[in-house]
């Protein structure tokens, strides 16, 4: 094998020395992996850099650490990366948001599970720490509903009420309980009608027409929520629409001048 020449030597100097100036260091490698969403990447990379990084730069790590957790599913390991993080950036709101996500991806296995308490037991935790994450409220409703518990879901609406401005779904669970609470201590139809009506200014669906038209019949205006029942029963289909009997039922209920009472017959409004 002929040696190099003293050109070629050099030249493979060149090429090293300018690899080692210009290569991607370790936090870039990392910030690329999270860009494109490489988890497991991104997992073996935060990982690498956490035994040698200084205090200052670990928090952000561990939230990367956190995202590729909850990217794939692994919600309490994801939870305990965004803690380690949080304790570290103690200020950081995103950090709490993140911790808080995870909880409710936590109580959704628990949930999967059969394990109703604990899920429970997460989804408050998670509403507690960010009570600005919709999803967390809409777990923890959807499950006291499915519980039957309409007594909790109208407490925990209530409670949810100033962070779920946009959030059709929740109001209108809302105003539907408002309307419908089977204790009449617990019902407001002034404020049902109102948030239901806000709703329909922007969402004219089956759902929104047939909560205005449960209000209305709270408040005592039979002819009118004969009408929007009409309304919500056209609009989904007629007879070959879904939950047609649930809300015919309610239909002639009012004509004969009766409210709807969760309980109290077929129809409770679903998500």
């Amino acid at each position: 094998m002929r040696r190099l020449g003293a050109y070629a030597i050099a030249t493979i100097l060149v090429v090293g020395v300018l690899y080692g100036v210009f290569a991607p260091s370790p936090s870039e490698r990392l910030a690329a992996a999270l860009q494109e969403r490489r988890w497991q990447d991104v997992e073996a990379l935060a990982r690498a850099q956490l035994q040698d990084a200084a205090v200052a730069d670990r928090g952000e790590l561990y939230r990367a650490l956190g995202l590729s957790h909850g990217a794939q599913g692994e919600y309490p390991a994801a939870l305990e990366a965004f803690r380690n993080g949080a304790a570290l950036l103690p200020e950081d709101a995103e950090m709490r948001r993140r911790m808080a996500i995870a909880m409710v991806g936590i109580g959704e296995d628990h949930e999967e599970e059969g394990e109703i308490d604990l899920a429970l037991e997460r989804y408050r935790e998670a509403v507690e720490l960010a009570p600005e994450i919709r999803h967390g409220h809409r777990s923890l409703v959807a499950l006291l509903r499915a519980q039957g518990d309409v007594d909790e879901s109208l407490t925990a609406l209530e409670r949810a009420l100033p962070y779920i401005h946009h959030d059709v779904t929740l109001r209108l669970e809302l105003a539907w309980l408002l309307a419908s609470h089977p204790d009449p201590g617990r019902r407001d139809a002034d404020r049902a009608v109102e948030i239901a009506n806000e709703v329909l200014l922007h969402d004219r669906t089956p759902e929104t027409l047939d909560t205005f038209a449960v209000a209305l019949a709270a408040l005592g205006e039979y002819e009118q929520a004969i009408r929007f029942e009409r309304d919500a029963i056209e609009l989904a289909g007629g007879a070959e629409g879904y939950y047609f009997e649930e809300r015919s039922a309610r239909l002639e209920a009012f004509r004969r001048g009766e409210p709807f009472v969760e309980g109290s017959s077929p129809g409770a409004l679903d998500d």
